[in-house]
């Protein structure tokens, strides 16, 4: 077993700077104003924002259990760097379980029961694997959509404790964006130094993957849909957004994972993840 080391290695440096970046960066849902006046006062509009408020507080969940359950298995490949994060990560994630339960008891209302939203349920379980670069593929479907939902809902301004939370969640995203284009990056630059044709066929790997889960975002909105038109969010524009920015965020990974195997990167590792974590919150 590989999980137990007496002195890690923590050499992956771009992994430890994303690390501490994290560390300092945490935040807690008592820091919220719970207490600031309602804006929302129709009934009809409460409904509607708790039912499209369901698919993102399921992906929470969900991401909670799965970035817990890698952990462990980056222990077994010594990827240690790699699991200081994802704890961070995990923070996170139960941090927004937390601030959209309290949301939804601020609004007095519940999510859609599992059995009024099966769409959201399959959704979820595409992503699943136990493989971190299939994970992170398919994850990068979740989490661009939590990032381009939390951009509409602080656009919007529905709520002043709706907008606060979005603004927090919209930096946390940024980091797990970036976390996902340097584990990528890193996976696709040792695969490539295998081969060109290791590299082009992994990534053909991962873009069906990908590809796959966004197949299952249609039927989500099509339930959604009347709500999100309530609340000024059109789906189609949003299905585009989603699609063009989650498969062009996984053939960055790619192209720069074949740059670093043929030594063509040269920017410098601090660098690299502040550029990293920007372009992820655009």
């Amino acid at each position: 077993m590989k999980i137990y080391k007496v002195m890690p290695d923590l050499s992956k440096r771009r992994h430890m700077a994303l690390w501490h970046k994290a560390l300092r960066a945490q935040w807690s849902a008592e820091d919220i104003n719970w207490s600031v006046p309602h804006r929302l006062t129709s009934d009809a509009t409460k409904d509607g924002l708790a039912r499209v408020l369901t698919p993102i507080l399921m992906g929470e969940q969900s991401a909670l259990y799965s970035v817990s359950a890698l952990i462990p298995v980056l222990g077994q490949n010594s990827e240690v760097e790699s699991q200081f994060y994802l704890t961070t990560w995990a923070v996170d994630e139960a941090r927004h379980t937390e601030l959209f339960t309290r949301f939804y008891q601020r609004i007095e209302r519940e999510p859609l029961p599992i059995r009024r939203f099966p769409s959201g349920y399959l959704f979820q379980s595409t992503i699943v694997s136990k493989e971190p670069a299939e994970w992170l593929a398919g994850v990068l479907v979740s989490e661009v959509l939590a990032k381009i939902a939390v951009e509409e809902f602080k656009r919007l301004d529905i709520d002043p404790v709706l907008s606060e939370i979005s603004r927090g969640i919209i930096e946390d995203e940024a980091r797990h964006l970036a976390f996902n284009h340097i584990y990528l990056e890193d996976r696709f630059s040792a695969v490539f130094k295998r081969g060109a044709n290791d590299g082009k066929t992994f990534g053909e790997q991962l873009r069906q993957r990908l590809k796959s889960v966004l197949a299952t975002v249609p039927a989500i909105f099509d339930v959604l849909e009347p709500d999100l038109k309530l609340i000024g969010i059109d789906r189609h524009a949003l299905f585009e957004r989603l699609s063009a920015d989650a498969l062009h965020r996984l053939d960055r990974s790619v192209n720069a994972g074949a740059d670093a195997a043929s030594g063509s990167a040269s920017s410098g590792m601090a660098e690299r993840v502040e550029r990293a974590t920007e372009e992820a919150r655009r």
